[in-house]
């Protein structure tokens, strides 16, 4: 009998544990190098990216980028770009991001939040950048930046992707996943949400007219003369960046 199926079967079972061995070194150097051998980007997020990323998740503060088009120009320079992905894949392997998030949820600064839609000056920012060129000129600028391109083309050889998925796959995630419902936190949320005193807070926030800015807006001040529109004069939304 030849011997060539014995060599080509052993040859097989040596290629497939030679890439199995490559995909493991890689994925066990992904803190230390990139798959090049190339020193890479720092694997802890950057200050903007966890910004963002504790902004967006935060029922407080979310929906800020979208209550002006200035805002909207830092959201977007921001979530046009691959790192602020890789932070929400790190957080969403963490039943604790989803605890702190819920948390935020009980707290009464969350209807005052989305109350603040109520504020006409709102849609009239939005409704002037709509006839703005300059602001289409700060979104193209954004969106077809080639540096920004070429951070998604190398997103597979970013040592934070492989990393991500080394974390996806190691056994402590599961166990963070399994012990959750026992966590201090997690019991500490219960207990929050379970509080009579987090329902009142909530009721009081729904109730307080001083969290309705199309009530302010229309209110007449106190001290007589002619009526102005105080509120329209300053937005209170805050705004960091023109375009």
């Amino acid at each position: 009998m030849s011997p060539l199926p014995f060599v080509t079967s052993a040859s097989l079972v040596k290629t497939t544990l030679l890439a199995a061995g490559l995909l493991c070194a890689n994925l066990a150097l992904a803190a230390d190098t990139g798959p090049t051998g190339v020193s890479p980007a720092p694997l802890s997020p950057s200050p903007s990216v966890t910004r963002w990323a504790d902004r967006c998740t935060d029922l407080t503060t979310s929906g800020w980028a979208f209550k002006a088009p200035r805002n909207f120009l830092q959201w977007l320079e921001v979530f046009s770009d691959p790192g602020i992905w890789l932070e929400f894949g790190r957080r969403g392997l963490d039943p604790q991001s989803y605890v702190r998030s819920l948390s935020t949820l009980l707290d009464p600064g969350t209807p005052k939040n989305f109350l603040e839609w109520t504020d006409p000056e709102i849609y009239d920012k939005w409704a002037r950048a709509a006839a703005e060129p300059d602001f289409y000129t700060a979104v193209d600028a954004i969106l077809f930046d080639p540096g920004r391109l070429m951070r998604w083309v190398m997103l597979p050889t970013d040592a934070r992707s492989w990393n991500l998925l080394a974390t996806a796959l190691s056994p402590d995630t599961l166990g963070k996943w399994l012990s959750a419902p026992f966590h201090p936190k997690t019991q500490d949320l219960i207990k929050k949400a379970l509080d009579p005193e987090t329902a009142l807070k909530w009721s009081q926030a729904l109730a307080n007219p001083e969290n309705y800015p199309a009530l302010k807006a229309t209110r007449i001040p106190i001290s007589g003369g002619k009526r102005r529109n105080l509120y329209l004069k300053t937005s209170g939304i805050p705004e960091q960046k023109t375009f």
